[in-house]
């Protein structure tokens, strides 16, 4: 009983250590990206403003077409063309809806598939700067010769010193974090199944 105590105590250490170099390795928000990209994917959450992140970079050339994937089933193309800035006849011609995805893992099937029909070897990612290293995981585990860019959106959980503001944003980070590690031994069982 004694070792099992000491297990979970060890087990929880760890993890606590874990979540601090998680949220300190965590990326600052994206000024620019990668010049030659075909494609940019927007990963939906965060109240809309990584849709808008991903819109404006996408409106401003960079890219092929734009990808917003995990849009909810509820929400029309004219709602999202109501966050658009940049001229009618790209969005009406090269914006794409993806409604399958439900979690980061179908996201990445979602890009991969669009990626693919596209023909395409560069992608810029947009999503949230906690959520991040979890999509690049899961993304890359899925599309290893593909190269792919982060683009980081503030959620912000983070201050200007990059500690949470919240016990909220702690709450949120935590379980991420713990998504994240969950993400990797996934990622894991992709590689070694390729």
């Amino acid at each position: 009983m004694q070792r099992l105590f000491l297990g979970l105590v060890l087990a929880g250490l760890l993890w606590a250590i874990g979540l601090t170099v998680f949220i300190g390795n965590l990326s600052s928000p994206s000024q620019s990206t990668a010049a030659g990209i075909d494609g940019v994917v927007i990963y939906t959450g965060g109240g809309g403003k990584r849709i808008e992140a991903g819109m404006a970079l996408f409106a401003n050339g960079s890219g092929h077409r734009l990808l917003i994937s995990g849009v909810h089933p509820d929400t029309s193309r004219s709602r999202l063309s109501d966050l658009w800035e940049g001229p009618a006849d790209l969005f009406n011609c090269c914006v794409d809806l993806g409604r399958e995805a439900l979690s980061t893992i179908g996201n990445a099937t979602e890009l991969n598939q669009w990626a693919t029909e596209n023909k395409y070897n560069a992608i810029t990612l947009v999503t949230s700067d906690y959520h991040m290293p979890r999509s690049m995981t899961s993304t890359r585990a899925r599309m290893p010769d593909i190269e792919i860019y982060p683009y980081v959106v503030a959620s912000g959980l983070l201050d200007e010193a990059g500690r949470p503001t919240t016990m909220r944003a702690w709450q949120k980070l935590a379980g991420e974090y713990t998504k994240y590690i969950l993400a990797c031994i996934n990622a894991l069982f992709q590689f070694n199944a390729a």
